[in-house]
């Protein structure tokens, strides 16, 4: 074969440009040192042409395989959520919410906006939202990962709008390889372990070579109980954190219940029965029963091979099996029951809470009279099913995926790539511990002795909720349900192009290069809910209904290097996209490149990207969840002068209670679901990068960023907080949509806000990017040899990061340097991180140092709220350490040994804006310091 040969300096280019001016230190090797073999290695992502001295357009960051031995981590979500280009989305910690998935999210637009590649090409979609599960991706086969940040979509298409991540596998490997990992924290628990087994060799003289992998992995589980930040629901009072939870309590919690004989209000019951008022010191802690680190069991195998058919033609082939278990799990079932009918002659009321009742009776039985035979109704109750157990979520994602390819030269100039993919998931999510609410209704209401419900079909068990530990284990049996939920997900991707080049124009040294193509892909998938979710007969879990769906797209796509000087060149990439779904849309990108000096590069890009609405934004058939949210007709939210009182009274709020009463719990219940009118979302990105280079030693690199994204999908309003301020905050119009999406419950408090996906207004957001690298060799080091002493820095600074949800509205929520309701976890406006690596014959020593600036409330920006209320105001900044060791016996044999955190850094608590845990575990270290051990030794 000699296609690569052809373009041998492109990649070499590329990697000196890319790999060792932008890499930031991760490498770990002294970029001195590399040598013209290494680098015919490393093609960075950012273009399909092969072309001499041609760097990335936009941003790019390049992780090596190297940093993930050093740092030892098992996940990779974990160590690409360390990168200042990312915003930390799901991983081990994201138990609610979380789905089971391993996620990466460029410049926080979210995982759905970054496109994941495995080679260059699409891998497995493990949601229906197209999100790959970076669980399902072989981590001891990366060679590096390339992380290209500023809108990709004219290059690689759709999805690709903040950007690209793709990992680049070993696939000419040759020998066995055996690699292990050992990691447990200081307390002794959340083991982590790791086996890899890889084999590989060439075949036929050379012709061929193929590469085949396994993987085992499992991940202990830690609890929030587990550690003292979070073993604690927090919540904000009297101007502190104080113990909080749920005010579903294993008591019962009644809400605007009846006058009790002592002329309290029945709050909740003892467990004699007898009734009693409820305060905020009887909420249930729900925290000791989440998950702080979800357990985790993992089989993988891939293999890659590629056969030279002839001196110009190869074919190329890559095979993937994953079996990957993720868990989850909920403190037991908070059953919510409106209108709970009861009967006040049972004996599971004491005497005072049946006097009570029986003042409340309707006429239940229809006769028109009102009396002893009839029952009564409590307005609204909120009992924590402790008996029924914690729930659980157990997903197991099984995925398969193979491709063929054929790829070679046309003739000294031009090449050609086409291959086909397809990709299946199958995704079986248990749900245990769950309760039935028509049987638990069913249950409650029994006959006068207590001993029989009043319908006793399908063998009903009387079910005794006032009062905690009341509750038989045969009612149990008779309310406990399980769900069993089915998604499906096919993925088929046909592509072929060619690459080469063109005479030169003007003064240019270099020809033009061009890249022409066409890709087909249809995506394809159901979600398949058992019986009792569909159907809504559930309290613990969320209500789901059928997501089915599918759309197909044809595209043809074009890249151009035009170099017109030595110093001078413009680059330039189309795709053209004819959806099923919202038919034909376009992306373009443009850039000048620069090299006023030898040392100097500059390149000014622009593009405009697109993404389509994946199958589950435009169909997914509605579910629930309980986001964080604050009602402002509550005593917590309302504001004086701009909340709309009239209003509140209008929507259920009763007029004495307007600004006055508690809110029930700081997360609301919100109904979400698809929509088939969603048009594609448009961004334009432009970027400026500067890539000085003095000497060989040291390398610098500076990247500004712009994006702006319109007609974003999300749901209305931005979600329920939004909502609910845009309701009675700004629009005061009972008849607006935003308005007509609220529901309140009889107490006044809000039942349901209802936010399905809409194209909404705009996000913005800029930054800068800055990298510096510096490698010596020395002569002195261990044992009379030299040694070497690299060290790199990777930072942002986030200059904006605003969201509008509603273009009419004009009212745009500022993010950068904030966290909280409105803008969720932290978007820390600095984050930084320093590896300094000083490597002797065979010991190499490595430090990790992370930084993450402090962020404040966005309520004090966004809604003008005076710091000095709040109880946390700002989340303080957070350094991080990281140290590690290795040792390489022999060439065949190397043993690494780390502590991550070693300082023990644990998270600001936060209040009632948490996500989970008291703090955002997607964000910080939660754990504490954590040791490991890894190996590996290779068979020749």
């Amino acid at each position: 074969m000699n296609y690569n040969n052809t373009f041998k300096k492109s990649a070499i280019a590329l990697a000196v440009t890319s790999a060792t001016v932008l890499s930031g230190g991760f490498s770990g090797v002294a970029f001195a040192q590399a040598d013209e073999q290494e680098l015919d290695e490393v093609i960075v992502t950012g273009s399909r042409i092969k072309r001499p001295d041609l760097t990335a357009v936009s941003p790019v960051a390049v992780v090596s395989g190297e940093e993930f031995t050093i740092s030892g981590n098992l996940n990779i979500e974990q160590k690409l959520a360390e990168l200042p280009q990312t915003l930390p989305s799901f991983g081990p910690s994201s138990n609610n919410p979380g789905d089971g998935t391993a996620r990466v999210d460029l410049r926080g637009l979210g995982s759905s906006r970054t496109l994941v590649l495995v080679n260059g090409r699409r891998y497995i979609p493990a949601t229906q939202a197209g999100v790959v599960d970076l669980n399902s991706i072989p981590g001891t086969l990366i060679k590096q990962v390339d992380v290209l940040t500023g809108g990709a979509s004219a290059v690689y298409g759709s999805d690709a709008l903040a950007g690209v991540v793709n990992f680049q596998l070993v696939d000419d490997f040759e020998g066995v390889e055996v690699t292990t990992l050992y990691d447990v924290t200081e307390e002794g628990d959340g083991e982590k372990f790791n086996v890899d087994l890889t084999m590989g060799g060439n075949f036929d003289n050379g012709r061929g070579n193929a590469v085949i992998y396994t993987s085992y992995s499992r991940r202990d589980s830690v609890f929030q109980g587990d550690r003292e930040f979070s073993n604690v629901a927090l919540t904000e009072s009297g101007g502190v954190l104080v113990p909080g939870g749920s005010s579903g309590i294993p008591g019962t919690r009644v809400f605007g219940g009846p006058t009790l004989p002592n002329g309290q209000n029945l709050g909740r019951f003892l467990p004699d029965g007898s009734g009693a008022p409820f305060t905020g010191a009887d909420r249930f802690n729900y925290a000791p029963d989440n998950y702080l680190q979800l357990p985790q069991e993992r089989y993988l195998v891939t293999g890659m091979a590629h056969y030279d058919l002839t001196e110009k033609v190869q074919a190329y082939s890559e095979l993937t099996y994953v079996r990957n278990q993720v868990d989850q799990e909920l403190a037991p079932t908070p059953a919510f029951v409106g209108t709970l009918e009861v009967n006040p002659d049972s004996p599971f009321f004491a005497p005072d809470v049946q006097q009570a009742l029986n003042g409340i009776r309707s006429d239940t039985n229809g006769d028109g009279v009102v009396n002893g035979s009839d029952n009564a109704f409590l307005p609204f109750i909120g009992r924590r099913m402790v008996e029924n157990g914690s729930r659980q979520s157990l997903d197991t994602r099984t995925g398969n995926r193979i491709l063929v390819g054929l790829r070679g030269d046309l003739n000294e100039t031009w090449s050609y790539d086409a291959y086909y993919s397809r990709s299946q998931l199958d995704q079986i999510n248990v749900l245990n511990n769950d309760v039935s609410e028509s049987r638990f209704r069913q249950a409650v209401l029994v006959d006068d002795s207590g001993a029989a419900c009043q319908n006793a079909s399908n063998g009903c068990q009387p079910l005794n909720i006032f009062g905690a530990g009341n509750i038989s284990d045969a009612a149990i049996g008779f309310i406990n349900i399980g769900a069993t939920n089915i998604t499906d997900i096919v993925q088929s991707v046909a592509q072929a192009s060619v690459s080469g080049t063109l005479g030169t124009v003007g003064a240019a040294s270099q020809p033009v290069g061009l890249v022409l193509g066409v890709e087909y892909r249809k995506d394809e998938s159901s979600f398949r809910p058992d019986s009792f979710l569909s159907g809504g007969d559930v309290l613990g879990f969320n209500a789901g209904n059928p997501t089915v769906g599918s759309f197909d797209v044809t595209e043809l796509f074009t890249e151009v290097s035009v170099p017109v000087h030595d110093k001078v060149e413009l680059w330039g990439a189309g795709r053209y996209s004819d959806y099923s779904n919202i038919g034909g849309v376009g992306s373009f990108a443009a850039a000048l490149k620069l090299k006023p000096t030898d040392k100097l590069d500059i390149n000014i890009g622009y593009q405009q990207a697109v993404r389509a609405p994946n199958v589950a934004e435009l169909f997914n058939g509605g579910g629930n969840g309980f986001p964080t949210a604050t009602d402002p007709c509550s005593v917590a939210g309302f504001i004086p002068g701009t909340t709309d009182a009239a209003l509140c009274a209008a929507t259920g709020v009763p007029a004495a209670l307007v600004g006055n009463f508690t809110q029930a719990n700081s997360q609301i219940e919100g109904q979400f679901g698809g929509n088939e009118n969603l048009q594609e979302e448009s961004s334009d990105t432009f970027t400026v990068r500067v890539i000085y280079q003095p000497n060989e030693n040291w390398d610098l690199s500076l990247d500004y960023y712009n994006i702006e994204i319109e007609d974003s999908i999300s749901v209305l309003g931005g979600g329920v907080d939004n909502v609910l301020d845009i309701c009675y905050n700004q629009v005061r119009d009972a008849s607006s949509p935003f308005c007509q999406a609220v529901s309140r419950r009889a107490d006044g408090n809000v039942g349901l806000v209802r936010v399905l996906n809409e194209n909404i207004a705009a996000t913005d957001t800029s930054g800068v990017d800055f990298n510096v690298n510096y490698a010596q060799n020395f002569d002195f080091g261990i044992g009379g040899e030299g040694s070497t002493l690299s060290w790199g820095l990777r930072g942002t600074y986030l200059l904006d990061f605003d969201v509008t949800p509603v273009a009419e509205l004009g009212d745009t929520n500022f993010c950068a340097g904030n966290f909280g309701n409105t803008c969720g976890a932290p978007f820390n406006e600095i984050v930084i991180n320093s590896r300094v690596t000083w490597a002797s014959g065979p010991w190499s020593f490595s430090s990790l140092l992370r930084y993450l600036s402090s962020a404040d409330d966005d309520s004090i920006e966004n809604d003008g709220v005076a710091a000095s209320s709040l109880v946390v105001p700002e989340i303080d900044d957070e350094f991080y350490l990281d140290l590690s060791a290795s040792y390489r016996f022999s060439d065949d044999f190397t043993v690494n040994f780390g502590i991550n955190n070693i300082l023990d850094t644990e998270p600001t608590r936060v209040g009632d804006v948490q996500e989970q845990a008291n703090t955002f575990p997607s964000t910080y270290d939660l754990l504490g310091p954590r040791v490991f051990l890894s190996g590996s030794y290779r068979f020749r």
